[in-house]
Parts: structure tokens; C-alpha cells; sequence
């Protein structure tokens, strides 16, 4: 929970796979569409953003349980995303 930048790189391998570096201290990660776009190799955007906020959720409760010198690991967090279009088909 620092202030500093953080920078994430993204390197296209072919159509919608990506390979997304976050530093050269951690192994690098692939992310794809599932079919019929992509080939499903690696996990969504859409599900590397639920994971993004689930797992930023869950350290902000964990944080705040502790500063009360509560103790409830392990925590589970489960998240759904609903994706889709908005009234203009976007």
C-alpha cells in the first residue's frame, strides 16, 4: 500500500495475446481472449481486472482487520463481473 508509480509493460505475441511484463524480478504473464478472438492461452483482460480488484479489496480488509488486532486469515474472495453493452451498443 505505497504512493509510488507503477508501470506494467504489454507485448502483443499474435491477435489478442499479450505478454505482460511487471518487472524483470517476476516471471512474466500471459493474458489472451478466450475464442473467438484470441485462443484462450493465458487469463482475459476481463478477468485479470476482477482479480485486480478482488485481490485489492481483499488486501484493504485484511489491512483493517489487522490494524484492530483481528486475525481472520484465511479470507476467500469471490468476484463476477458482468460484461456487456450500454444503451449506445458500446
Amino acid at each position: 500500500m505505497s504512493n509510488k508509480n507503477v508501470t506494467v509493460t504489454l507485448q502483443q505475441q499474435a491477435d489478442y495475446r499479450f505478454a505482460i511484463c511487471f518487472d524483470e524480478a517476476m516471471p512474466i504473464l500471459v493474458g489472451d481472449e478466450p475464442a473467438p478472438l484470441g485462443t484462450g492461452l493465458g487469463p482475459s483482460p476481463v478477468q485479470l481486472l476482477c482479480a485486480a480488484v478482488g485481490n485489492c479489496l481483499s488486501d484493504s480488509l485484511l489491512f483493517a482487520f489487522r490494524k484492530f488486532k483481528q486475525r481472520p486469515d484465511p479470507i476467500h474472495c469471490t468476484v463476477s463481473a458482468v460484461v456487456g453493452r450500454n444503451a449506445q451498443g458500446r
